[in-house]
């Protein structure tokens, strides 16, 4: 009798311990911003630069290895900067994609085709390809915090002068304990 009450009571403290902690997450929303410059001679467009998630959000260099969880719940695009030396009218594919700052693991994030290229004066929403996603989710959670972010495609003609910028909406959940 003696060992079932000590045991309800280990019980009782672990789930009371358990729901005082998750009680205790902290939840925050951000963007991250990223600009990928676009200049080719030719039509080809690839683009590359490593996002230093922690430089860039607050949120992430103050909870840094307290991160439970990160997640995207949105991704935007708008072309800006189209220079005067720009030929090119539309670009017909682009696929954005993410690995390790190394280059390893690469996954698609989203595409885009048939995109006047003009400034933009708003972000338009892009469709998200889950596994990109995950992959994305994965590489900010965990430090460095640190991900490859390509973007790849071609022109209508050449050269090619603009800038593309992504916007990520990013919810993030950490706990202090």
């Amino acid at each position: 009798m003696k060992k079932g009450i000590f045991l309800s009571l280990i019980l009782l403290f672990a789930l009371t311990v358990n729901i005082g902690c998750e009680a205790l997450d902290v939840t925050k929303e951000f963007t991250l911003d990223i600009s990928l410059d676009v200049y080719s001679a030719t039509a080809d467009i690839n683009d590359a630069e490593v996002l230093y998630a922690d430089s860039l959000s607050d949120v992430i260099a103050e909870y840094d290895q307290l991160i439970k969880d990160i997640e995207i719940l949105e991704l935007t695009f708008q072309i800006t900067n189209v220079g005067a030396g720009n030929e090119a009218t539309k670009i017909p594919y682009s696929a954005f994609s993410v690995a390790d700052e190394n280059g390893d693991g690469q996954e698609l994030i989203a595409t885009f085709q048939n995109q006047e290229i003009a400034t933009m004066p708003l972000p338009q929403p892009l469709p998200l390809n889950q596994g990109g996603v995950v992959r994305f989710e994965e590489l900010i959670k965990n430090a460095p915090h640190r991900a490859l972010l390509t973007n790849t495609g071609y022109a209508d003609g050449a050269p090619v002068e603009c800038t593309v910028k992504f916007f990520f909406k990013i919810k993030m959940t950490a706990n202090p304990l």
